[in-house]
């Protein structure tokens, strides 16, 4: 079941001490006395000489397990104290301590607030309150809000008139109310938060906007937990942050490039002439397949694409989840949860999960524009985005808006159409297989010069023009409720190509009529999305916190096939063809319900959690035009190919429109049973209308050794369903495998004839996922996390291989007319095993001058740990050994991805200049090949560094220009060998069925970031 996560926003993205002051602004008024006596009788020993009271605060917070919580403006820490303790009370050392230095203080949960006292009067006023040391105040009031960027009261702000002794601190909501002058300065300090100083003028009301502190540590995150939101060193499993700054820092323009590029257990590349991986790119953690990784927005599942990948590279036989379909200012965060998840989440989530925590900001206008330009000076891409959130009336209700336009022009890394790659090999020219007889043709029509001096294709990037749009809105309505929802349209138009087609003749896909000098299919593709979700939650200090929603996603692919022809028709064939539909939509109702027994059963914390969802999925496959399927009259008599050549429409008996409905149920508990230990547990039950039901649970624990060090393990057993797209998908589609384009029938389950020869209809895959890590913090400055893990998955559905009818007994009578099929099955087993490493250093030299530091890095390896054996039924008759999943396959998941991936990023801030280099270190990957009627051959790809720089200059805090080169050194991918049918004549010089980290070489790219 999905976390209220909803009910969290209030503490995203600000530091844990920010966190914790929310808490105690909230709650102080309803903080028991027996609580506070409790921690008061706490014993500690301390010794102090001469030491300052700030470090001597620390070592009172490590030995009484409290937090100290105190503005600077108000408290001299630097203030140097003596005194000796052993074995006292903390309420009688406190009173040594600081009633001495004229400071009070107040007990509120675990914190204990810190004020200053001067003759009797504190100075530190009730929250929203003005105090002073003066009998009367001449000064007018001013009044107002102090806000985050994203527009969130912040409560807990100090507020000083500078120069005196006056000043307040903002309320729960972040308002404040203080006696000033015009021309008195007010200077707003936070810890997190930059320090900000303002002038009063003649006005009376207006609202603050603090910017959170680039240096800030403690990113909290809400992921994962269902409890309080926790920062790194305090969560039982590992997470990672990357602020909306980090993501528009890495000169990306689409969401899933800016993850790869920041998180290394993210990996997704660019490819092309890929099928349906040309619409919507493969995206994938810890090397898993990627329909192993759930989405989330702002805590909801995210609908998934409707397309099937059925191409020989990374998630063969996979669904994706379009991460590019969102507008990249449309998001405030992302939180990517390195860890199994499905006993919290529900299906899918074996790898881990990728949360996107959206854009909250009101009173902002944000506008991005970008142009960039490959080295070789194609793929110019033009980027417009606009980002405003609106107030509607209330305190903290927002209607956050985003409009993104992105075009990006096509590469092409192709080289010169070579007929004989390798001496000796095999001839394949334009017009003929016979070198002589081709060359006197090509000569004689004159279209085509020199063999080697021209390309007849294009392989890289794909044209892509997308007009997006995204809301997220929140409304507060009676007390403690709040409406919120968001959501979105996206449109995209993708322009893929096919692989050349030549006009032999013979050739099975030439149609010398129509195309007398080969052709190129043309393959666009419009990329429809649509997404809203509704909902109401209620936050309450005591008493159960609720969440209710529900929400509906929608995705399509129109698919067209263009300059190409149904080689079965002839000269009759059209060259533009509607080659079908896909679609797929997801609706989910769900409630949430948590609630915090503080002190049950003597544990600090006892957070519970409940809730239940009911989700329906619909995929649906429409026909395309007829003569995109037509089976014409020349393929029996000169077996040329049916339908339409590069893309063969959907046929009649190919539609569906399949549903299912599934409910889930989950329990969570998480526990803080000491201010040390934390555990956490949940288990899931849930029951899907096709093939059953399942239960997941997921077990974790986090042990504080010191304040600044932990250990962490967890153990979760997870699940993914078999997608409705792997069930019930009925499509002929041409793929090229070792150098030839074939025509290939894939199955759906319920196809009668698959049960007869022992196919099972596809059940859950299930894992088991451990994890063991440390993290620590030192000071405010350094931060690293370390995690070593494993995961086994059971039952893991794949893709069969090609099975060729005429080639298997059992097939002929069941296949009548079809050369090979293929269908979903489960088949294998896996391990993964692997580490992650991530460290950060973050230091403010001065107000001007910041240096942040960034390391991370990820190994890991895959392996086929075990296969069921082919079914008897099926391998009955045949004498050779029926291969389910060959070695192609088993090294798309086990070789494919790079083993090893790390970031090095050096961000450097002095003034108006920021500077920014970042290394990414990508690992070798291995491509598998089987040419026919020859044992397999396989290709290493070696490890690669890139390295991105830029620089940005921002005379003003409303501009910023930054200007960048991303792959500054122009890498590429090794080149495909001569040798290999994959290179197809020059048509793929970079591997297609791999997935390291593209292969366009230099990009060079400015900005201008306007912000009002």
């Amino acid at each position: 079941m999905l976390p209220p996560i909803q009910t969290l926003h209030r503490t995203m993205k600000i530091t844990f001490l920010h966190a914790l002051l929310i808490a105690v602004c909230s709650v102080a008024a309803t903080a028991k006395n027996t609580e506070a006596q409790q921690i008061l009788n706490r014993e500690v020993s301390v010794k102090f000489s001469n030491t300052n009271l700030r470090l001597a605060l620390v070592e009172i917070e490590k030995q009484a397990h409290v937090r100290f919580v105190y503005s600077t403006n108000f408290i001299q820490s630097d203030k140097i104290v003596n005194l000796q303790a052993n074995h006292q009370t903390l309420a009688l050392v406190l009173s040594k301590l600081l009633l001495p230095n004229q400071i009070s203080y107040e007990v509120v949960e675990e914190q204990i607030v810190l004020k200053r006292t001067k003759e009797g009067v504190s100075l530190l006023a009730a929250p929203g309150q003005e105090t002073s040391n003066s009998a009367a105040v001449a000064e007018d009031k001013v009044s107002g809000a102090v806000k985050s960027d994203r527009g969130e009261g912040i409560p807990g702000v100090s507020i000083l008139v500078k120069g005196t002794t006056r000043g307040t601190v903002s309320d729960p909501d972040g308002r404040f109310s203080i006696a000033a002058q015009r021309g008195n300065v007010l200077v707003f300090s936070f810890i997190g938060f930059t320090t900000k100083e303002v002038t009063v003028q003649d006005q009376t009301t207006f609202d603050v906007q603090l910017s959170e502190a680039s240096t800030s540590l403690s990113e909290v995150a809400v992921v994962g937990t269902r409890g309080l939101p926790r920062t790194d060193v305090d969560r039982p499993v590992p997470v990672d942050v990357i602020s909306a700054k980090e993501l528009q820092g890495t000169g990306q323009i689409e969401l899933s490039q800016m993850v790869q590029f920041s998180s290394p257990s993210f990996n997704s590349a660019k490819t092309a002439v890929n099928g349906v991986a040309n619409y919507a790119d493969p995206a994938s953690l810890r090397g898993l397949s990627p329909d192993q990784m759930l989405v989330l927005v702002d805590g909801k599942r995210r609908h998934q694409f409707s397309g099937l990948n059925l191409n020989v590279t990374v998630g063969l036989g996979t669904v994706v989840t379009d991460m590019n379909s969102i507008p990249s200012l449309a998001v405030d965060r992302i939180e990517v949860l390195r860890d199994g998840a499905a006993a919290q989440y529900g299906s899918d989530a074996i790898a881990g999960i990728v949360n996107m925590g959206l854009n909250r900001s009101v009173g902002k206008l944000t506008f991005k524009t970008q142009y960039g330009v490959t080295k070789m000076g194609d793929g110019a891409s033009s980027l417009g985005a606009f980002n405003y959130g609106f107030k509607l009336g209330k305190p903290n209700s927002y209607l956050n808006v985003s409009l993104q336009y992105q075009h990006s022009d096509a590469t092409d890394r192709s080289d010169n159409y070579i007929p004989r790659p390798v001496a000796g090999g095999a001839y394949t020219g334009i017009y003929s297989n016979t070198p002589a007889t081709d060359e006197a043709t090509r000569a004689s029509r004159g279209v085509w010069p020199a063999y080697g001096t021209f390309k007849v294709g294009q392989y890289g990037s794909n044209k892509t023009t997308a007009y997006q749009a995204f809301y997220n809105l929140g409304m507060p309505l009676a007390k403690n409720w709040t409406l919120y929802s968001f959501g979105g349209v996206s449109l995209k138009d993708v322009a893929a190509l096919g692989f050349f087609r030549v006009a032999t003749p013979a050739n099975v896909n030439s149609t010398p009529e129509l195309f007398p000098d080969g052709y190129t299919p043309e393959l666009p593709g419009r990329n429809e999305d649509y997404s809203t979700v509704i909902g109401v939650n209620r936050k309450v200090l005591n008493g159960w916190n609720l969440d209710i929603s529900t929400g509906y996603g929608f995705n399509s692919l129109d698919l067209q096939a263009n300059n190409t022809t149904n080689p079965s028709m002839g000269a009759a064939s059209p060259k533009n063809f509607f080659v079908g539909r896909s679609a797929f939509g997801q609706s989910a109702t769900e409630l949430n319900m948590s609630r915090n027994f503080k002190g049950f059963m003597n544990t600090k914390s006892f957070n519970l959690a409940l809730g239940a969802q009911y989700r329906v999925d619909n995929f649906i496959l429409e026909r395309g035009s007829p003569e995109s399927y037509l089976v014409g009259p020349l393929a029996l008599s000169r077996g040329k190919a049916p339908g339409s050549s590069g893309r063969p429409g959907i046929a009649p008996e190919d539609e569906t429109n399949t549903k299912r409905s599934n409910i889930g149920v989950y329990a969570d508990v998480e526990t803080d049973i000491t201010d040390r230990f934390l555990v956490a547990g949940a288990v899931r039950f849930e029951n899907y209308s096709d093939f059953g039901s399942n239960v997941s649970g997921k077990l974790a624990m986090r042990y504080k050794i010191t304040n600044g060090f932990s250990v962490r393990a967890s153990i979760n057993r997870g699940f993914r369903a078999p997608s409705l797209a792997q069930t019930f998908n009925s499509v002929t589609t041409s793929t090229v495998q070792a150098g030839a384009i074939i025509q290939t029938k894939q199955l759906p389950n319920n196809n009668p004839n698959l049960a007869k020869v022992g196919i099972e209809q596809p059940t859950a895959e299930t894992s088991l996922n451990y994890n063991v890590g440390v993290t620590a913090q030192a000071g405010s400055d350094f931060l690293f996390t370390l995690d070593a893990y494993q995961i086994d998955i059971k039952d893991r559905i794949i893709l069969s291989e090609r099975m060729i009818v005429n080639n298997i007994a059992a097939l002929k009578p069941l296949f009548p007319g079809i050369s090979e099929i293929r269908f979903f099955t489960n088949h294998v087993g896996t391990t993964t095993k692997g580490i992650d490493f991530v460290t950060t250093y973050k230091h403010s030299f001065s107000s001007r001058s910041r240096l942040n530091v960034s390391l991370a890095l990820t190994l890991n390896q895959t392996k086929v740990t075990n296969q069921r054996a082919t079914p008897s039924l099926l391998q009955a008759g045949t004498t050779a050994k029926i291969l389910v999943i060959d070695t192609v396959s088993i090294g798309l998941i086990e070789t494919a991805q790079p083993r090893q991936k790390a970031h090095l990023n050096v961000g450097y801030q002095l003034g108006k200049v920021s500077l920014n280099w970042r290394v990414s270190y990508f690992g070798g990957v291995t491509a598998w090949e089987k040419p026919a009627s020859r044992p397999h051959i396989t290709q290493d790809f070696s490890a690669k560094t890139l390295h991105d720089v830029s620089i940005s200059y921002a005379p003003s805090s409303k501009f910023t220009f930054t200007i960048g080169a991303n792959n500054v050194t122009d890498v590429y991918p090794d080149r495909v060998a001569l040798n290999f049918a994959g290179y197809s004549n020059g048509q793929i010089p970079y591997s297609r069925n791999v997935n390291q980290f593209g292969f366009n070489g230099a990009y060079y790219f400015g900005s201008l970031s306007l912000t009002l």
